[in-house]
């Protein structure tokens, strides 16, 4: 039987392993950081190469002059109507720990062009495409004039759909405008900054993804429906302000490598409980831990995050997480039936479970953290209680504590007499 150290000296030992589980959750939590703060420039500019770039799509502009006058000096006119539907599927876009909100969308928009001066005009409507066409994939371009097909004109730069035409006296013009494309994050619709806006209309339906936000600026939407992994926006106004942006941040999926730092940063709690219940285990064996085993438990609890990290950079976190967990648990359940001998391995299990897979868990599922927290918290007291009822534990408890009371020393003049 091994003798039992000094409490003060037993809890000392547990020090350094302590702090290597610091060490390595501030290590990886950093890590898994800058690999963060990386994604958001480098690692995004590389996603937008490779899956589309966020949606900015200015408005069409009308111009117009007086017929048979030249194009010199043209007039801002505005339109008399603009309808557009935005149609999105997510895609989403896996890049190291990183998931982009990629989506695949089919824009249409219907716009009419009123003369209501007393004479014909001559006009010009451009339509921006402010967007590179490799990048996103712009196809099924598509452009219509009072319901006929019309030719693409996109001027020298291909980058601005561009059409004249003549409008009589009081008629109006409908002109249509059609593409399919990806994006990335968001899509913005800005109204011309030159002129105000009437009967706008915005209809933006997105599958694959439930929560949304607003881009900075625009205006957020006058109705929402919401269905299960789908939702529609709609804008609606008789008139608006130049420059008016209407768009919307497209679903995102949880954020993992924020989810694993989170782990890593709260990991010193219930390494705190793991030792000690280690400890309590070592008493009621009379087998302290050595030190390097103690430095074991502590680089298999740390390890946890480590490959955690490692494996969701390339399989989804999903599967990633409980592999980690499970397997190095089924390691540690393993190590500690041979270290305490007799005791049986549901303890072990119940162990690593509260320690790391319930604290884990409650961060996975955010809903619910606070939640997870407290019922743990509420179950490790409803045990104690119970447990400091058993005849058993009360002796071994009284048995520990008065191991480690120092017997008081006599003075020197009694032991002489």
């Amino acid at each position: 039987m091994t003798p039992r150290r000094s409490l003060p000296r037993e809890l000392l030992r547990w020090l350094l392993p302590f702090l290597v589980v610091l060490f390595t959750s501030a290590v990886i939590a950093s890590q898994v950081s800058s690999r963060d703060d990386f994604a958001a420039s480098e690692l995004k500019d590389e996603a937008m190469d490779r899956w589309g770039a966020p949606v900015d799509q200015p408005a069409p502009s009308l111009r117009a002059v007086p017929s048979g006058t030249v194009f010199t000096e043209l007039s801002a006119l505005p339109l008399a109507r603009q309808h557009v539907t935005l149609d999105a599927h997510m895609n989403y876009r896996k890049r190291g720990l990183r998931y982009f909100s990629g989506f695949d969308f089919a824009f249409t928009g219907h716009y009419a062009a009123k003369n209501s001066a007393p004479h014909d005009v001559d006009v010009v409507f451009v339509f921006p495409l402010e967007v590179n066409k490799a990048q996103v994939l712009l196809s099924e371009l598509a452009f219509q004039v009072d319901g006929q097909p019309q030719p693409l004109e996109l001027g020298e730069a291909r980058n601005r759909l561009v059409w004249t035409g003549r409008i009589p006296a009081g008629k109006e013009v409908a002109l249509r405008i059609g593409y399919r494309a990806r994006g990335l994050d968001q899509f913005v619709y800005r109204l011309d900054p030159a002129l105000p806006a009437n009967d706008v209309r915005l209809h933006v339906g997105v599958e694959g993804g439930d929560n949304f936000d607003y881009p900075h600026g625009a205006l957020s939407a006058s109705t929402v429906t919401r269905s299960k992994d789908a939702f529609a926006l709609d804008w609606q106004f008789s008139s608006l302000e130049s420059g008016v942006a209407l768009g919307v941040v497209l679903p995102s999926q949880q954020a993992w490598d924020a989810a694993i730092a989170t782990m890593a940063t709260r990991s010193w709690a219930p390494a705190l409980a793991l030792f000690a219940m280690l400890f309590a285990l070592s008493e009621r064996h009379r087998r302290p831990l050595a030190l390097y085993e103690r430095l074991l438990v502590a680089a298999l609890f740390g390890f946890t995050f480590v490959l955690t990290a490692y494996l969701a950079a390339f399989w989804p976190f999903l599967l990633a997480w409980p592999v980690a967990v499970l397997g190095l648990g089924a390691a540690f359940v393993a190590w500690l039936g041979r270290v305490f001998e007799g005791e049986q391995r549901r303890l072990f299990v119940g162990l690593w479970l509260a320690t790391m897979v319930v604290p884990s868990g409650a961060v996975v599922l955010t809903g619910y953290t606070g939640l997870i927290y407290t019922l743990e918290l509420l179950t490790a007291l409803l045990a104690a209680l119970a447990l400091s009822t058993k005849p058993a534990v009360r002796a071994f408890l009284d048995d520990v504590l008065s191991a480690r009371t120092p017997t008081p020393s006599l003075p020197q003049a009694e032991v002489k007499s």
